[in-house]
């Protein structure tokens, strides 16, 4: 039945999720492109305010030959003005820098700002299609100086022609004053449109911009069949994989087995301060290793432990097993840390403060050297407990860390809540970084959170060279991955270790005779 349920939920679940995203990239785009749009505006102007005020300050409205040379060397000077004109009372243009070359009208009233020197108006220039916007400083009453903005600075036409989904860009200075209406090609016929308004904060204009989610579908829909697709191929294999579990009977019985057997053991994966190439510490790691020597990775059995119980025996073996073999090589190093990962469940109650602290409380593995590595696989069932045993081994000396930030289900609030010493970025945005504008947002957000809460960084899942380079530049000092060391067997850990940070020797004192 569960397997039935799974075959047919999966290419379900797949659909909707994908319906969902296709849906949500189109509002996206449609935002980050109106965004764009507000922000060329809100620079063009405050650029053409600047000039104006530079004229205002001249004196120009005298308009001599003198002062029209200043004004086209104002324009010439200015980046985003096409023409500069001293205005009377009534906003006509007294004298400009391009004579009648071209003629000027007005195309709506001006619209005040906040700053009431300050105000804007459509303009038309060469006909009735080709608008502009006019920026007006008014110093006094009788005079004012107006600057002509292009829409072409802050228009992407080219993007609006090529995008093919019917993508339309309207700006209005509010309210009523329409400055541009366009729409591209690629329109679907019957399709309904999606509107992403963006208002600036600064001035009165507003930006709607509109794409046909038909022509959105035809373009980007292949994903939506795609996953559903292998929605389907991964729930009728996971179903198959289901039932032929259950013709093998409990695998809690071999596990249980391999753990009497020895066969879990740990490996260690170095972490590394990437400012000086010292290792810090290690993450330990849990393998199953068969009586052939086949080596399990704990994604196959983590999973089915945790929602059994038998993670509680799993990791204090995993923890006893790490405070022998690591015990001769961390007693005299006691910078190192050893981090052990623990589940929701371990936060249920206060007995993994005993069990921890019977293992590390007189081992060679002090309790100072222990991190504790919270994960968010499934979610803590108490925020208070939880804060009150991570408040504990705090006391005790042992460091706390919030594992793969910013995938589970805690998020930010874990992060606030249960104020823990070490963030842990997962691999996930490690990967993106610099490449994806987002994933390299929520990277450099992370970072800043966390020093503001006081708290370390550690990196997960480095991989190139480029990844620590850009870790480095965000002042990131620890990481781990692939790029460093795999998770290492004990031996071959403590061997680089030993190599990496030598112990000085302490050399007794020569003694001198002395002479009389």
């Amino acid at each position: 039945m569960a397997a039935t349920i799974v075959a047919v939920m999966m290419p379900v679940g797949a659909f909707l999720g994908a319906e969902a995203w296709l849906a949500r990239s189109l509002n996206q785009h449609l935002r980050e492109t109106a965004q764009m749009i507000v922000q060329r505006i809100d620079g063009s102007i405050e650029r053409a305010v600047l000039a104006l005020r530079d004229a205002d300050s001249r004196g120009l409205d005298e308009c001599l030959p003198e002062d029209r040379e200043a004004m086209r060397l104002l324009v010439f000077e200015s980046p985003v003005l096409k023409e500069v004109a001293v205005l009377d009372a009534n906003g006509a243009i007294r004298c400009n820098n391009i004579g009648s070359l071209v003629q000027i009208t007005s195309a709506s009233t001006p619209f005040v700002t906040r700053d009431r020197r300050l105000s804007l108006a459509v303009v038309v220039a060469r006909g009735p299609h080709a608008r502009a916007l006019r920026v007006i400083w008014r110093s006094s009453a009788s005079s004012a100086v107006g600057g002509l903005v292009s829409v072409g600075l802050f228009v992407p036409y080219q993007s609006v022609h090529d995008s093919n989904i019917g993508l339309g860009i309207d700006i209005e200075v509010t309210p009523g004053g329409k400055l541009v209406s366009m729409r591209g090609p690629g329109g679907v016929e019957g399709s309904g449109d999606v509107h992403a308004v963006i208002a600036s904060r600064s001035f009165p204009v507003q930006v709607t911009v509109t794409a046909s989610e038909g022509a959105w579908r035809n373009r980007d829909g292949w994903m939506v069949v795609l996953t559903t697709v292998l929605g389907a191929i991964l729930g009728l294999l996971i179903a198959g994989l289901m039932l032929l579990a259950g013709r093998r009977g409990d695998p809690m019985v071999g596990m249980r087995q391999a753990l009497a057997n020895g066969e879990f053991i740990p490996h260690y994966q170095p972490i590394l301060d990437i400012d000086t190439g010292r290792i810090v510490g290690c993450e330990v790691l849990v393998r199953w290793r068969k009586p052939d020597g086949t080596m399990i990775s704990p994604g196959a059995f983590i999973g089915e432990a945790e929602r059994s119980g038998f993670i509680f025996p799993l990791t204090l073996e995993v923890m006893r097993q790490a405070a022998a073999e690591l015990g001769p090589s961390y007693r005299s190093r006691p910078e190192l840390k050893c981090g052990f990962n623990l589940c929701a469940a371990h936060f249920r109650d206060e007995k993994i403060i005993a069990d921890v602290t019977a293992i590390f409380g007189n081992a060679d593995v002090k309790l100072s050297q222990v991190l504790l590595e919270v994960t968010e696989r499934d979610p803590l069932p108490d925020m208070d407990v939880a804060r009150a045993i991570i408040a504990r081994f705090q006391d005790m000396g042992v460091r706390v860390a919030l594992d793969d930030v910013g995938t589970g289900h805690g998020g930010m609030s874990y992060l606030l809540k249960l104020r823990v010493d070490v963030m842990k970025i997962d691999k996930l945005f490690i990967d993106a970084l610099g490449a994806e504008r987002q994933s390299t947002a929520i990277v450099d957000s992370l970072i800043d959170l966390a020093a503001h809460l006081n708290m370390d960084v550690v990196a997960e899942g480095v991989e190139t060279f480029d990844q620590v380079e850009a870790l480095r530049r965000r002042g990131v000092r620890s990481a781990q991955g692939y790029v460093f060391a795999p998770p290492l067997p004990g031996s071959s850990y403590v061997q680089l270790v030993e190599a990496m940070e030598p112990v000085a020797e302490v050399q007794a004192p020569i003694r001198k005779a002395l002479r009389g």
